[in-house]
C-alpha cells in the first residue's frame, strides 16, 4: 500500500514539473532585469509569516529554506505540500498606470523519514520568474539614426520565462539537539527578453527587433544546520544555511533584426552567488510561534554576462508570528492558526541607474483537517517595489493563494489478531 501511494505521489510530482514549467508567470516590469524576479522558497505556514524559514524546525512544515529541518519529521509520517496563487500587479510611472492579473502553481514538495533520525525531501519551486509587456513612446531621440531629431519613437518590451529548481534534500540528527542537512538542486528554464523599436511617423526608418535568450541547465548545492533547545515548555531554534557559489551552465543568444539579422552566440559566464541565511524561532507552549530571518546574496561578485559590475549584493529581513488560540481543543475555531509577517530588502538589479527597495506585508489562516496535523492554508501578501521619485516606476502587488499541507501516518505496522 505504501509503495502504491509513493508511486502515485511521484507521478503527480513529474506531472507538476511539466505543468509548472508551462504555466508559471507574473506581470511585472521589474522582472525585465537580471534573471528576473527572485522567488521565496518558503512553503505552507511560513509563507504567510513573512517568508521565514532559516530557523524553522517543525514536524508540521516542509522547509526547503534550511535542509537541516527535514529530520524533524515523525518516523511514521508522510508530508505533502502544494500550492497555487494569483497576483494582481499595479504599476505606475506617474503619467500612466496599468493593472494585470496572473495565476501560477507555486510549488509542490513531499517529505518522508528514512529512519528515526534521518529525513528526506523532494520538491519543485521557482527561483526566478519573468513576465512583462509594456511600451513607451518618446517624442524626440537625437542621433538615433541620422543625427536628426525624430518626432516619435515607440519602444515595446516583452519578456517571459524563468528558472525553476528541483531539489533533493536529506537531513541528519547528529546530536541530541543538532541537525545538519544538504540540498542538491537542478535548475532549469528559459528566459526571453524582446525589445522592438518602431517609428510610427517615419515609415522609411527600419524597425529594430532585439531578442535575448537564456537557457539554463545547472546543478547547485546548499547546506544547513539547526539547533533546537527546549526551555521549560517553550522551544528556541537557531539555524543557518550557506549556498555555494558555483558557475551556472547557461547558454545565451542575442539576435538583432533590422535590414539584416545578426546573432551573438558568445559563451558568456554566469555564477550563482554566495548566499547566507540565518534565522531563529521561539515557540511559547503550542500557542505563539515567533520567527525572524536575515538573508544576504553576494550578486556583486557573481558573473553576469561575464562581468561583475551589473548586479548588486542584496539582503532581506523577514519577521513573522503564528497564533493558535488553544491547540488540541475540541472546538474547531480554537485550533485555527492566525499568521502575520513582513519583510524588507534591497533588490539585486537596478533601473535607470538606481537600485531600489522592496517590502511586503503578509497574513494567513490555517484550517486544520481530519487529524489536526494536515491543514489548508490561505495566504495573502501585499508588496511594494521602487518609487516614482527615484527610478520613475512604482509597483504595488497583491497576492492571494491556497496551500494544502497533508501530514499523514503512513508507516505504521498494523497488528493482526
Amino acid at each position: 500500500m505504501i509503495i502504491k501511494k509513493l508511486n502515485i505521489i511521484l507521478a503527480l510530482f513529474f506531472v507538476s514539473i511539466l505543468t509548472y514549467s508551462q504555466n508559471a508567470s507574473i506581470a511585472s516590469p521589474y522582472s525585465r532585469y537580471g534573471y528576473g524576479e527572485l522567488q521565496s522558497a518558503s512553503m505552507g505556514a511560513t509563507k504567510s509569516m513573512g517568508g521565514i524559514g532559516y530557523g524553522v524546525y517543525s514536524n508540521k512544515v516542509i522547509n526547503p529554506m534550511n535542509p537541516a529541518s527535514y529530520s524533524s519529521i515523525d518516523s511514521l509520517t508522510f508530508m505533502l505540500n502544494f500550492a497555487g496563487s494569483g497576483t494582481v500587479n499595479g504599476v505606475s510611472s506617474g503619467k500612466e498606470t496599468f493593472n494585470k492579473f496572473k495565476g501560477q502553481v507555486e510549488y509542490v514538495a513531499f517529505q518522508l523519514p528514512l529512519c528515526k533520525f534521518i529525513g528526506l525531501s523532494v520538491g519543485l519551486m521557482p527561483y526566478t520568474l519573468v513576465g512583462y509587456d509594456y511600451s513607451k513612446t518618446d517624442n524626440s531621440m537625437h542621433n538615433y539614426i541620422t543625427g536628426d531629431s525624430i518626432t516619435t519613437v515607440k519602444q515595446a518590451f516583452t519578456g517571459s520565462g524563468g528558472f525553476t529548481q528541483v531539489y533533493l534534500g536529506i537531513a541528519f540528527d547528529i546530536l541530541d539537539r543538532v541537525s545538519i542537512g544538504v540540498n542538491g538542486k537542478y535548475m532549469f528554464g528559459n528566459v526571453t527578453h524582446t525589445r522592438t523599436v518602431t517609428f510610427p511617423n517615419h515609415p522609411l526608418y527600419t524597425t529594430t527587433i532585439q531578442e535575448k535568450n537564456l537557457h539554463c541547465t545547472t546543478f547547485l548545492c546548499d547546506v544547513g544546520v539547526l539547533y533546537h533547545q527546549p526551555i521549560k515548555k517553550d522551544e528556541l531554534t537557531i539555524g543557518a544555511t550557506y549556498s555555494i557559489k558555483l558557475p551556472m551552465l547557461i547558454d545565451s543568444q542575442i539576435r538583432t533584426v533590422t535590414n539584416y539579422t545578426t546573432e551573438d552566440n558568445t559563451k558568456y559566464s554566469f555564477d550563482f552567488p554566495h548566499t547566507i541565511g540565518v534565522g531563529a524561532t521561539y515557540r511559547f507552549l503550542d500557542k505563539v510561534w515567533l520567527g525572524a530571518d536575515f538573508q544576504w546574496c553576494d550578486f556583486s561578485s557573481a558573473r553576469y554576462y561575464s562581468v561583475t559590475d551589473t548586479l548588486k549584493s542584496n539582503f532581506k529581513i523577514s519577521v513573522g508570528v503564528e497564533y493558535t488560540p488553544r491547540a488540541g481543543s475540541k472546538k474547531y475555531g480554537e485550533n485555527m492558526r492566525f499568521r502575520f509577517g513582513a519583510n524588507y530588502g534591497k533588490a539585486y538589479t537596478k533601473i535607470n541607474g538606481y537600485y531600489y527597495d522592496e517590502f511586503a506585508i503578509t497574513a494567513g489562516l490555517g484550517f486544520p483537517l481530519f487529524n489536526a496535523m494536515s491543514t489548508i492554508n490561505v495566504f495573502l501578501e501585499y508588496g511594494h517595489r521602487g518609487g516614482i521619485s527615484t527610478i520613475g516606476l512604482a509597483e504595488d502587488y497583491f497576492k492571494f493563494g491556497l496551500d494544502i499541507s497533508l501530514n499523514e501516518r503512513w508507516f505504521v505496522k498494523r497488528r493482526l489478531n
